[in-house]
């Protein structure tokens, strides 16, 4: 197992009205491509991760030259020094690269007329044997470890998907699973794919893969990736509960600077911020174990 990371990544911290959660099992997801994308299809992909792994993750990512923190999937190539074909080969690279890590993931493809119950189902789907992808390989034991699904982009509570969501997960992540193996809290967080390597990670990862669909490249060589099965769609119950983040306060006119601090203290950046002038960027960064992690986030921030 690669060695872990010590402070100052701290806990990601959740609530709601009734609960107050501290967790350092974090699973990020995003996707490539919706019900109206022109191609039909849609890769979701999770990634897991403990915290004390995530600098591994973000070392991953900069070895790969993806520019963790500053650019995603799209952005790379649009504002980036990638064109559509380096980006394939930066991520092939790095997920490669993760097979020597203690870091796992799982994508699922939907096609053929899908539609937002099908994507809520493989959001599910993909967190859950992300984890339990872990637990198989006996990097995860479960015990006493509360996961956060962090899931990419803002919350639409009235929207037909949120409520497809929180009801997968209901069934998915059950009492016997929740206390056998780990509870699961849902959060959502705009521009996660830019602010939790996780997210990061999945954002280029599905890019990835669709892409590579598209031009008919194999793909059946990952074990980790699946196609849709309808018989995963599930509903009934009470739907899973929706968590915050809690909020940081962002460095006044330092967007960058506060995700990444976001992801060193286990926080959000709240939709209507209040900017501090007080910017502990530096003296965080600078108590990464990681060194190439705490020269990327210096020298490029």
């Amino acid at each position: 197992m690669v060695s872990g990371m010590s402070s100052p990544l701290r806990p990601v911290c959740v609530t709601n009205a009734d609960h107050h959660v501290r967790a350092k099992h974090l699973v990020g997801v995003d996707e490539s491509g919706n019900e109206v994308s022109a191609d039909g299809r849609c890769v979701t992909v999770a990634v897991r991760t403990r915290r004390a792994n995530d600098a591994e993750l973000v070392r991953a990512m900069v070895d790969s030259g993806l520019e963790p923190f500053r650019h995603k999937s799209s952005t790379v190539v649009r504002h980036g020094s990638l064109n559509q074909t380096e980006r394939q080969q930066r991520v092939e690279e790095f997920i490669e690269s993760l097979s020597s890590t203690p870091i796992t993931w799982t994508a699922i493809v939907c096609e053929d007329g899908f539609d937002q119950r099908d994507r809520a189902a493989a959001v599910s789907v993909a967190t859950k044997k992300a984890i339990t992808g872990a637990l198989d390989q006996e990097i995860f034991d479960g015990e006493d470890d509360p996961a956060v699904l962090l899931h990419d982009g803002k919350r639409d509570g009235y929207s037909d998907y949120s409520e497809y969501l929180r009801k997968q997960l209901a069934m998915k992540f059950d009492t016997s699973f929740q206390r056998n193996i780990c509870p699961v809290h849902l959060t959502f967080l705009q521009d996660a794919d830019r602010t939790y390597p996780q997210s990061n990670a999945a954002d280029y990862i599905a890019g990835y893969l669709r892409n590579a669909m598209a031009d008919r490249t194999t793909v059946e060589d990952f074990e980790t990736l699946h196609v849709l099965d309808s018989s995963w769609l599930q509903s009934g119950g009470t739907p899973a509960p929706v968590y915050e983040l809690e909020a940081l306060r962002p460095v006044e006119e330092k967007e960058m600077r506060s995700r990444i601090l976001c992801w060193l203290m286990g926080r959000g950046i709240p939709p209507e911020p209040n900017p501090s002038g007080y910017d502990p960027f530096r003296e965080q960064v600078e108590q990464l174990s990681n060194p190439v992690v705490r020269e990327y986030l210096l020298g490029e921030f």
